[in-house]
């Protein structure tokens, strides 16, 4: 198995098992609220009024729907929904929810070999350029879309958790769980800030309709209460796997929460509607 297919599994097994159980629960909200500044872009753009014509939209990395079950609530013109995703248990949670939606199971990078025959309204990427880059995504959508259709991207950028990225890269955190370096910012796929998603967009020759930095408090009164939010949450689930936190005992559990929590902290993400110019 090559390296990449080796990693698309590891992350397909994740998403399975540990994070669709309990995606929906979007602990502390970040989710959520990132999303909902999101159709807040989409509502000013007047792209979803009634008098539109049915709005093909395709959602990469589509989750469990729920994107499209707000959107399909806020627009007043139909919504015709394509997902894609690499996990069949996200996407059979999107089916009972969209009972109408066609699906695709693959990886994001991938999206250019899935649903050829088709051209789309919207197409939205919201928090999967940690798997996938942005420079990869924006000519496969550009390519995707329809003249003046749109491009939401919702994700984080390297400036997020910075209080997390403290102790990640902290020499006892690596002490404690036999953990190797420390993990660069530089590393990650996500982009630096919102000025780096603006310059991409343009770079591939779309307009920029909207951009901003949003930055969600979070809040962990102890480990237990970290893990629902990073692990079962999704936001590190990879991380902490390769550190070795899901199988912390009870004696290393307490030490951590003496030494690290209760703790504040923050997100950082990176909001942008783009479309494609009709010429």
């Amino acid at each position: 198995m090559s390296e990449s297919l080796a990693i698309n599994a590891e992350i397909q097994r994740q998403y399975n098992e540990v994070i669709a159980p309990s995606y929906d629960l979007d602990p502390q909200q970040v989710a959520g609220r990132s999303l909902g500044r999101a159709l807040d872009h989409l509502l000013e753009e007047s792209c979803l009024s009634a008098e539109l014509p049915p709005m093909n939209v395709l959602d990469l990395g589509l989750g469990t729907g729920a994107f499209i079950v707000k959107l399909r609530e806020k627009a007043a013109r139909e919504i015709r929904p394509y997902g894609l995703d690499l996990s069949e248990k996200m996407i059979e949670i999107a089916q009972t929810r969209v009972p109408d939606l066609i699906p695709a199971i693959d990886d994001a990078a991938n999206v250019d070999q899935h649903f050829t025959d088709q051209s789309f309204d919207l197409i939205c990427t919201h928090f999967i350029t940690g798997f996938v880059s942005i420079e990869h995504l924006a000519p496969r959508i550009f390519s995707k879309l329809k003249p003046g259709g749109y491009w939401s991207f919702v994700g984080a950028t390297r400036e997020s958790f910075p209080g997390l990225q403290r102790i990640a890269q902290s020499r006892l955190l690596r002490m404690m769980f036999g953990r190797g370096r420390a993990l660069k910012p530089e590393e990650l796929l996500v982009p630096i800030d919102c000025d780096a998603v603006t310059q991409c967009f343009g770079r591939h020759g779309f307009e920029t309709s909207a951009a901003e930095t949003v930055q969600p408090d979070v809040y962990f009164k102890n480990f237990d209460d970290f893990m629902e939010f990073g692990y079962r949450g999704s936001w590190l689930t990879a991380f902490i796997e390769e550190v070795g936190l899901h199988k912390a005992g009870p004696l290393l559990r307490m030490a951590l929460n003496k030494l690290v929590f209760p703790m504040r902290d923050h997100h950082t993400v990176a909001l942008g509607l783009a479309r494609r110019p009709l010429v």
